[in-house]
């Protein structure tokens, strides 16, 4: 494998970053000879270099491959490429111009174009030229998906959070597991599994409060309070596919629960299936660190249940930091707390409703509800927090 640096790309190509792999070295030193002053074109022999590519120096902007090539076809190397980074666009180049193959390639890895051997370099640059574009377009659809739709959904949440701290404490957790699992797995748009992991509750808002605290200190439930409880997966997947681009993740949340060693036989999306198994584990984990286990402990118990939950996020999640960890837990004024700290207890209205539950990170819309809550007297006028050390030395 090696890298050719980009000349002075025109038309604002720069950072754009292009993967051609084949497995005739000559071809590809040609492709990158005739077209590097124009793109930055990095080359790989074979289909085992070009995944490794894709993992070790992706994401690329665009992927171009040979469809015949040993122990792996072009088709089959594109299908792992769509999993590895499914926003790069995919170009299949061969000699082999037969339909059958076309369709194949077409079918199984989403190809962009698809161009026969010999390819004059003018043709080479107009579908790499067109696939820059289309990779422009998919970028643009990425950051309204990043910027736009989860800051929605964290509107939603912070409402949800505010009307049911208890539930949605939890959620605030546990999407700080999944984080940790999907950054250790190298996942791509690990926004949509945090998103899901952060969702992943709000079903709960059609059960009834009492039964979700009575849930919650591990008392004894009805058989239609058990019901109401688990539908609370299928409610969410319903209120969520209503939201545009938020198919995946209402499919994860649906699927939270996943045992690992039954994934295959469902036929879900390669995404939904290693979200809805981060969930899964998470979930699991949360629920015996709230009870007093360590994570190595709770990882411990989660291993005895054989093909129950994914091994890797297991092995992720005994080295997991619970929230708060390495912060300082300080008893603040509500008028000295900012966004971004950690309630480190739960936070009651003299009346008795919990207004804040513990383990939630404060956002704008909780700040303004405590300063409200202890300006009326309704709270105690302190709250103790944990927050890293230089804030929270600032802050007393």
């Amino acid at each position: 494998m090696s890298t050719q640096p980009q000349a002075q790309p025109p038309r604002g190509l720069s950072g754009r970053r292009i993967l051609v792999v084949d497995d005739e070295q000559s071809l590809l030193d040609g492709i990158r000879r005739v077209h590097r002053k124009t793109y930055d074109i990095q080359v790989a022999c074979g289909a085992r270099a070009g995944l490794a590519a894709l993992k070790e120096d992706g994401p690329f902007a665009l992927v171009i491959c040979d469809y015949q090539m040993p122990g792996m076809n072009g088709a089959e190397f594109l299908e792992q490429a769509r999993d590895l980074c499914p926003s790069t666009v995919r170009l299949m180049l061969s000699g082999n111009a037969d339909l059958d193959a076309a369709i194949d390639a077409v079918n199984q890895g989403h190809i962009f174009r698809f161009l026969t051997k010999p390819c004059p370099p003018q043709t080479f640059r107009s579908a790499v030229d067109a696939g820059l574009e289309q990779f422009s377009l998919y970028e643009a659809e990425r950051l309204l998906l990043e910027e736009t739709v989860r800051g929605s959904i964290e509107v939603l949440v912070d409402v949800l959070a505010l009307s049911s701290p208890e539930t949605f404490g939890r959620s605030s957790r546990v999407r700080a597991y999944v984080r940790q699992i999907a950054l250790g797995l190298g996942l791509a748009d690990p926004w949509r599994f945090e998103t899901a992991a952060l969702l992943s509750q709000i079903g709960h808002i059609a059960v009834p409060p009492d039964i979700l605290h009575r849930r919650s200190n591990g008392e004894p439930l009805s058989s239609h309070a058990e019901k109401m409880l688990s539908r609370h997966a299928e409610v969410a997947k319903e209120l969520l596919c209503k939201i545009p681009r938020l198919e995946e993740v209402a499919e994860i949340i649906a699927h939270q629960g996943l045992r690992f060693d039954s994934a295959g036989s469902e036929s879900l999306s390669r995404t939904v299936e290693v979200g809805a198994l981060a969930l899964t584990a998470a979930l699991a984990f949360d629920e015996l660190v709230v009870r007093g286990h360590s994570p190595e402990s709770a990882v411990g118990l989660m291993s005895r249940d054989d093909g129950r939950f994914e091994p890797r996020a297991l092995q992720l999640l005994r080295g997991a930091k619970l929230p708060g960890q390495e912060r300082v837990v300080r008893r603040l004024n509500v008028k000295e707390l900012h966004v971004g700290m950690v309630i480190d207890e739960d936070v009651y209205a003299s009346s008795g409703t919990l207004i804040v539950a513990r383990g939630n990170e404060i956002s704008a819309s909780m700040l303004e509800r405590l300063c409200n809550a202890a300006s009326s007297g309704a709270i105690s006028p302190s709250v103790q927090v944990t927050a890293p050390p230089q804030v929270a030395d600032d802050a007393a």
